[in-house]
C-alpha cells in the first residue's frame, strides 16, 4: 500500500497508538500543537540532526529499519559526546507520497529499537511528502550537569578514543563494492543482526562468502557484519563513565583528524597523534587489505564511526574499557595536546603535518 492510499492522519495515529506517553516529566505529547515538558534538576541539552537521501544515506545500501535507527544513534551521541543522557527525541519526516508503506513502517520499527535501547520516549514532530528524495530530521534533548564541549583541552592532556576508527568508513565502502546479489543477501541477514556488533555462526554452518563487483575477491559474513552493523546501525558511546574526568569531547561524526582539529580550534592548542596508537579493529585491517585500502586513511578521515574522542588531564583516572556491551567497549590513548603545533608520528618517529581531513558539507574533503 502507498502512504497516499493511506493519509496523514492515519499515519500519525498509528505513531501514536504505538509511541505511548511514559515518562512523568513528558506533560503534553504527541497529538497536540507542542510538547509540554516539566522542568528538570539538570541541565537541559538539545541538538538537531538531518539524513538526507542521496547524501548521507543511499536506499540501495540501507535498510528503511537502520536507518531510523541510525537517525536515532547520530543524534544521542551528540548528547553523549557533551556528558548528557538523551531524554525525548522529535522527528520530521518527509517522503514520496508513492513510497511504499512498508518503508515508512520499517523506518518507525528502526526508531522504536534505538529509543529502547537509549531509554528515551518520542515526544513528537512532523511528516510531510516531499517531491523525490526522502528527508529525515531529529531532535533530541537530553540532561546533565557535567556538561562537556570542545573547548576544554589543555596543554598536556592526553587523548583518548573509544571503539575502534574506521570501521564505518570501511564498512560503506564494502557495501558499495558488493554485488547486487551480495548486497541483497546482507539486506537480508542484517534484519536479524539488529544491534549485535558481530554476527556469530552457531550453526557450525560454513560462513556466507560476500562476492565484490567485478573482482574474484570474497569476504566472509563474519568479518564483515561488524563493519557494515557500524555503519548503518551505529550505537552511541554512553560517556557517563568518562565524563567525570574528561576536559573535552566530541564523537567522530566526520573523522578522526578533523574532529579532533574541531577540538584545537575550540581549545586554541596543538596536538601530537601517533599513527601505532590509532585503534584498528582487526576486521577492518583484513577487509581494507582486500579492497586495496588504507586502513589508516579510513581510521584518519573516514568518519560516522560515533565514536568519543576526548581529552583528559595526564593524572586523571581513564578506564580501560566502557562496559556498555559483553566484553566492554576499549578506551584508546592516542596523544597529547600541545600548545600549539598539529603533527602526526609515524612508527618511525617522524613527524607529518596533522590535516583536518574528513566529511565537511560544501568542501572538497572527503
Amino acid at each position: 500500500m502507498k502512504l497516499h492510499q493511506i493519509g496523514e492522519l492515519s499515519l500519525l495515529k498509528e505513531v501514536r497508538n504505538r509511541f505511548k506517553r511514559a515518562d512523568s516529566h513528558l506533560i503534553i505529547g504527541i497529538g497536540d500543537d507542542a510538547a509540554v515538558i516539566a522542568p528538570q534538576e539538570q541541565k537541559l541539552i538539545v541538538t538537531t540532526d538531518m539524513m538526507c537521501e542521496g547524501i548521507h544515506f543511499d536506499m540501495d545500501l540501507a535498510s528503511p529499519f537502520h536507518l531510523g535507527f541510525k537517525l536515532v544513534s547520530v543524534n544521542v551521541s551528540d548528547i553523549m559526546a557533551m556528558g548528557g543522557q538523551p531524554r525525548f527525541i522529535f522527528l520530521g519526516i518527509a517522503m514520496g507520497r508513492d513510497a511504499d508503506a512498508d518503508v515508512f513502517h520499517g523506518l518507525y520499527d528502526g526508531v522504536a529499537e534505538a529509543i529502547e535501547l537509549y531509554g528515551m520516549e518520542l515526544a513528537g514532530g512532523d511528516m510531510c511528502a516531499s517531491r523525490s528524495d526522502m528527508v529525515l530530521s531529529a531532535t533530541v534533548t537530553g540532561n546533565g550537569n557535567n556538561i562537556l564541549t570542545r573547548a576544554g583541552a589543555r596543554v598536556g592532556d592526553k587523548i583518548y578514543v573509544t571503539g575502534y576508527a574506521g570501521d564505518s568508513a570501511c564498512g560503506l565502502e564494502l557495501l558499495r563494492k558488493l554485488t547486487k546479489e551480495s548486497k541483497e543477501s546482507v539486506k537480508n541477514l542484517r534484519k536479524q543482526e539488529t544491534r549485535i556488533p558481530k554476527h556469530r555462526n552457531d550453526t557450525g554452518k560454513k560462513s556466507l562468502m560476500l562476492q565484490l563487483i567485478d573482482s574474484p575477491v570474497q569476504i566472509d559474513l563474519d568479518t564483515a557484519i561488524p563493519l557494515i552493523i557500524r555503519h548503518l546501525m551505529p550505537v552511541a558511546r554512553d560517556s557517563s563513565e568518562i565524563a567525570i574526568n574528561a576536559g573535552s569531547m566530541i564523537d567522530i561524526s566526520d573523522g578522526l583528524f578533523l574532529d579532533l582539529c574541531r577540538i584545537c580550534d575550540e581549545s586554541g592548542t596543538g596536538a601530537r597523534v601517533y599513527l601505532d596508537k590509532i585503534p584498528l579493529s582487526a576486521e577492518m585491517k583484513q577487509v581494507a587489505d582486500k579492497l586495496n585500502l588504507d586502513p589508516l586513511h579510513l581510521a584518519a578521515s573516514g568518519g560516522e564511526d560515533y565514536e568519543l574522542l576526548f581529552t583528559a588531564p595526564a593524572h586523571a583516572s581513564i578506564p580501560a574499557l566502557i562496559m556498555e556491551d559483553e566484553g566492554g567497549v576499549k578506551i584508546t590513548c592516542i596523544g597529547e595536546i600541545t600548545e600549539k603545533d598539529r603533527v602526526v608520528v609515524d612508527k618511525y618517529g617522524r613527524e607529518h603535518e596533522l590535516k583536518a581531513s574528513g566529511y565537511e558539507h560544501f568542501g572538497s574533503s572527503r
